[in-house]
């Protein structure tokens, strides 16, 4: 074997069993500078190929008469790998039996072989072995180059991977930064509101305390009607914030938008004033959807009230319904399901929004309006009741072009809307003043004032803390007639509680009272005919109808 040989190319393998013939072949092409390695049998090739990955050798010689089973050598160069496609060189012998037809077919179905008749001259087999050494050079070349274009891939793979999680990190981080800017505002504008209508309820406090140490009470009911006033306002705000966040209650009833609009017309013309034209453009159907009417009618009036600003010079304000059907497309584009919904939107043709303000047209407490003259919760309080009730509201608007506010609610079957337009009722009924209330909170202010309210209705009033309390009562021999429990408490809420009190008093009745929406989600089975729910800030005669309305027997669940 010659040692000089490429160790990057292998060695010639030669396979020819009878006599001489692979030392006086492996002699010739030593003497050309090229190693080589004599095989036995075919056999060892496969054995060589499979086990060395077929990089130990650059080609095969091999004598026909090595060929004793005409498949050994198929079989061999199967081993070998997919990017490997060994030279072979099969020396034959010309006019030989063993040259037939069958062979020369197995011949061409090798591959990649050629075939030199014997006897061969010193130059033909020289230029055969280095022929197939190029041959496999080349092919060690092609295996390299792709591997280093794997190799690349991969690591342009892994640079791609880095940079999105990269832009993914900034985007989240972007988002972050929107979000604190977006809490920052939002509290802002809400300490903003709050401090002014706290300090109104806590000056005329004082001033109450201060007139009751002189013995001077003509102003107190001035005093007190100030606080009754900045109360209301700060409920109202607190609605406004829950609808934007989508956590606000509702009670959602079949609405004919057709008929709320011609309801609201009369309403919408005095709020505008003579100088803006009102229009009404109603689908020619009863154009029906389920949602919270009062609402509802709160977020047209906001709409108009804004169309009205924009239009300081007198316009025409135009609002219309109508019926759409979205697929999947457009539905996913709005964050809805597919199907049909109806449309009602308010269009003005006043000074119209830069795409920059009606981007942001929907945050909390953004505004254009002079200091004092909008707090910015009108449209974002538009856009969370939309979306609390499943559907969705877009701005279409360009600056001197008007804007239209279009509000996209789900279609109601018509056999659905079987409970007439009732955007409010109230229920006034005389009961016995013999009756027992068993009163549960955990605020001892709220309670305290509740069971002063009740008492003074003529109701008994039994007071816990919490729900375990509360349970303990209800486990008794105590009667009641009417339980009054808030939602959220430690140690046991309030739905806990009558969840067990109702394993052995079904038809208990309750009245669930709440601060915040999101704590009706964990009411479950629990709203049936006895057991309404009633959001808080109420006032007080709201908390003796819905006591009334809940022992009545031809009670129904609902929520305000």
């Amino acid at each position: 074997m010659n040692l000089n040989a490429s160790p990057s190319t292998g060695a010639i393998a030669i396979c020819a069993p009878s006599g001489v013939d692979a030392e006086t072949i492996a002699q010739e092409i030593n003497a050309i500078g090229l190693e080589t390695s004599i095989l036995a049998t075919l056999d060892e090739l496969g054995e060589r190929l499979a086990a060395e990955d077929s990089e130990e050798f650059a080609g095969l010689f091999v004598t026909e008469e090595a060929l004793v089973d005409e498949m050994s050598l198929a079989d061999a160069l199967r081993q070998q790998p997919v990017w490997s496609d060994l030279p072979v060189i099969i020396l034959t012998v010309a006019g030989h039996r063993a040259s037939s037809r069958k062979r020369w077919a197995l011949f061409t179905s090798l591959g990649n072989v050629t075939l030199l008749a014997r006897p061969l001259r010193r130059e033909d087999l020289h230029s055969a072995a280095r022929g197939i050494v190029r041959a496999r050079t080349r092919q060690h070349e092609t295996r390299a180059h792709l591997f280093e274009l794997k190799l690349t891939a991969r690591n342009l793979e892994q640079r791609v991977q880095e940079r999105t999680a990269a832009l993914m990190e900034m985007e989240a981080t972007l988002r972050q930064s929107q979000k604190m800017e977006a809490i920052g505002q939002l509290t802002g504008g809400l300490a903003h509101d709050f401090n002014n209508l706290l300090q109104i309820i806590s000056s005329n406090t004082e001033l109450v305390k201060l007139r009751v140490r002189q013995g001077n009470l003509a102003d107190l009911g001035r005093y007190i009607h100030n606080v009754s006033g900045a109360t209301e306002k700060a409920a109202a705000l607190t609605h406004r914030l829950l609808a934007f966040s989508r956590q606000q209650t509702l009670d959602p009833k079949p609405v004919d938008l057709n008929r709320l609009v011609l309801d609201i017309s009369d309403l919408v013309k005095s709020t505008v004033g003579p100088s803006i034209k009102l229009e009404t453009t109603l689908h020619a159907d009863p154009v029906l959807t389920l949602c919270d009417p009062p609402q509802l009618e709160n977020a047209l009036l906001n709409l108009c009230i804004n169309a009205r600003d924009a239009m300081p010079n007198g316009g025409r304000l135009t609002i219309q319904t109508d019926r759409a059907s979205l697929d999947e497309d457009r539905s996913t584009r709005h964050g809805l399901v597919p199907g049909d919904y109806v449309s009602v939107a308010v269009t003005d043709t006043g000074e119209g929004m830069s795409p920059e303000i009606a981007e942001r047209a929907f945050d909390p407490f953004f505004t254009t309006k002079p200091m004092g003259q909008g707090t910015g919760l009108g449209l974002s309080m538009v856009y969370g009741f939309t979306r609390q009730s499943h559907g969705h509201a877009s701005i279409e608007t360009a600056p001197g072009k008007g804007t239209t506010v279009r509000l996209l609610l789900p279609e109601l079957v018509p056999e659905r809307a079987l409970t007439p337009n009732n955007a409010s009722g109230q229920t006034a009924i005389d009961l016995p003043p013999t009756l027992t209330v068993l009163l549960v909170d955990d605020e001892d202010g709220v309670r305290t004032l509740i069971t002063e309210i009740l008492r003074d209705a003529g109701y008994a009033v039994i007071e816990a803390s919490d729900g375990v309390e509360g349970l303990e009562v209800l486990q008794s021999s105590v009667p009641i007639d009417v339980v009054i429990t808030d939602i959220g408490m430690p140690r046991m809420t309030g739905v806990e509680m009558i969840e067990q009190a109702r394993e052995s008093q079904p038809d208990l009745k309750v009245l669930f009272i709440t601060g915040y929406a999101q704590q009706q989600v964990s009411l479950g089975q629990q709203l049936d005919r006895n057991a309404q729910v009633l959001t808080k800030p109420f006032v007080m005669n709201a908390l003796l109808e819905r006591v009334a309305a809940i022992l009545k027997p031809s009670s129904r669940p609902s929520a305000s």
